[in-house]
């Protein structure tokens, strides 16, 4: 599923059209992106959790050469699904 599904789809459950969906959906993954840029956790009950995690600096290998590079500490973004969300995974539709 993209975008474009996303949008349809949310046209098609709200009985909005595709333009106000489209914000819609828009508008949600900017909060959500803005969220996470400030370091926030974003839980969707149901759903799951985003969360923003410090990466450790370490020490890695250039596969083509072998010579070590260093990794520099960043933040990544992790999600952890939702009971719900898990419990899909066994049944068939």
């Amino acid at each position: 599923m993209i975008k474009v599904d996303i949008v349809n789809e949310v046209s098609r459950l709200a009985d909005i059209t595709k333009v106000k969906a489209e914000l819609a959906v828009d508008a949600v993954f900017d909060a959500m992106r803005a969220s996470m840029m400030r370091g926030e956790r974003i839980e969707l009950r149901g759903f799951g959790v985003f969360q923003v995690k410090p990466r450790k600096r370490g020490i890695g290998r250039n596969p083509r050469t072998g010579k070590e590079v260093r990794i520099p500490p960043g933040r990544t973004i992790r999600f952890k699904p939702g009971k719900e969300l898990q419990n899909i995974t066994g049944q068939s539709e």
